[in-house]
């Protein structure tokens, strides 16, 4: 009897009120498997933090480190430019000595000479030699400013060798003396190194 009405129960159809059995889907699946394996989740996590920490440090640490080059390598130019100024203001005052001695004895044909060789053993950009008595350009390694006139008096009236810096290049100015007045100005003009090192990066 028992049996019976148990296969009827079991052969009945179902009925609307009667409550369908729950299907997995696939987000049940994964929240499932998630619960299951709290331990391999956080570790995960756990790396993904660290990863994620170690690539910042790591860029954080890069661009540190292409700062503290750049200032180094500005700092060092700027030690080598001082020393190369130093030793150029030096040969500049030791050569104006040369240019008198070709001034007082009017030989301008050695003394163009004499500036083609100084241009190319200091590496100068400019050499020029202003004349006091007639305020011209005398002579210059570029030919074109030969004959310009100078009209600058505290140019003229330099009396002990003076360097001007300016952003990208620096000026040697010398006085020549005569033996009782003064014979000219030697003027050496050259590019720092930093604006040579900038000039070659954007080439």
């Amino acid at each position: 009897m028992d049996l019976n009405k148990k296969n009827e129960q079991q052969e009945r159809p179902l009925q609307p009120n009667d409550a369908e059995p729950v299907k997995e889907t696939a987000g049940n699946q994964v929240v499932n498997l998630m619960k299951n394996n709290k331990l391999s989740l956080f570790l995960v996590v756990c790396s993904a933090v660290v990863f994620i920490g170690l690539t910042l440090q790591n860029s954080s640490e890069r661009k540190q480190f292409e700062q503290e080059k750049s200032a180094l390598v500005t700092a060092h130019a700027r030690q080598i430019d001082s020393l190369r100024i130093e030793q150029i203001t030096f040969a500049t005052e030791v050569f104006s000595w040369s240019v008198r001695s070709e001034l007082l004895r009017n030989n301008t044909e050695n003394l163009n000479q004499l500036l083609t060789v100084f241009v190319q053993q200091s590496g100068a950009n400019l050499v020029q030699v202003i004349t006091t008595t007639d305020k011209v350009i005398l002579l210059s390694s570029d030919k074109k400013f030969e004959g310009t006139s100078v009209e600058d008096t505290t140019l003229l009236g330099l009396s002990k060798t003076t360097v001007q810096r300016e952003a990208n290049t620096v000026t040697i100015m010398s006085p020549i003396m005569g033996f009782n007045d003064k014979l000219g100005v030697l003027l050496v003009t050259l590019e720092t190194n930093q604006a040579i090192a900038k000039a070659n990066k954007n080439t």
